[in-house]
């Protein structure tokens, strides 16, 4: 399958859901009614569920767990608010993918969103974006893998492959990232999200979009090596300077190569969201 073909594709790229076009729509009004924005998330169960459960997780500077949007929404703002909509409703359109642990794919995804956060704070850039970017990177894989179950770059396991990009190149002549990149952008996530995603894999292709792109390269790769269970003398080894100094991200080695760089996502947390 063509990569024209896949993003053609309403069944395998799925649509923006009503209910979170409805959500868009009031965002996007001049003066947004924060009531019915809390009333279109709270009245979808399964959203709210996610949206707190991400916020929660990613801890966005609340001070300790909010329960309920009505207290959510005058904490972090319609911005990030916006973002986190987003971001939990594309758990609710992935909820089985054959031959993919739902929960454990979204586990990984939510352990590369906050490495991103983490090293995102620590450059003084949007965490919302990056946690946004690092929670989307992989969900072209999952689209992929439901058009192609049976194409070899498909079946190692996606948390643990550090070939994957090249392999689906080298077999497709595309990958996951652009594949996620069109996802996100029929979504209608910022474009910053959509070049970070599309650029990650390479994040010096295009200085346009280098430092939110390379954050990202890190954070997967932090992520990798946790799934690995590298030692710090092999992630010290292996880490990504070349990348990390080109965007000036001073203090990636120490947050990903001692100690624990995040406090880890918990089973239970990654069920809630998938």
């Amino acid at each position: 399958m063509t990569l024209d073909e896949l993003v053609a594709s309403d069944t395998l790229i799925p649509s923006l859901p009503a209910t979170i076009a409805q959500i868009f729509g009031e965002f996007q009004k001049p003066d947004p009614d924060v009531r019915r924005i809390t009333a279109l998330v709270s009245a979808e169960v399964g959203l709210t569920v996610r949206v707190l459960r991400v916020l929660n997780s990613a801890r966005f500077g609340s001070g300790g767990r909010i329960g309920t949007m009505e207290a959510a929404i005058p904490l972090l703002g319609l911005k990030a608010i916006k973002q986190l909509v987003s971001a939990a409703a594309v758990g609710g359109a992935f909820r089985m993918v054959p031959g993919v642990n739902m929960p454990e794919f979204w586990r990984n995804s939510l352990d590369v969103a906050k490495i991103a956060q983490s090293l995102a704070a620590t450059m003084r850039m949007d965490k919302g974006l990056a946690f946004t970017a690092g929670l989307l990177h992989g969900v072209g894989d999952l689209m992929m893998k439901m058009a192609m179950p049976d194409q070899p770059c498909m079946q190692p396991d996606f948390a643990k492959d550090g070939n994957r990009y090249a392999r689906q190149m080298a077999e497709l002549g595309y990958s996951y990232a652009d594949v996620g990149a069109a996802f996100a952008a029929k979504w209608r996530f910022p474009q910053e999200i959509v070049d970070a995603i599309r650029h990650h894999p390479n994040p010096q292709e295009d200085t346009a979009t280098d430092t939110l792109a390379g954050i990202l390269y890190l954070a997967i790769w932090g992520g990798r090596a946790h799934e690995l269970d590298l030692d710090t003398p092999s992630m010290l080894e292996q880490y990504p300077r070349r990348v990390a100094d080109a965007i000036g991200c001073t203090e990636g080695e120490a947050q990903l190569c001692t100690g624990d760089a995040i406090e880890w996502t918990p089973p239970d947390e990654a069920r809630d969201f998938a």
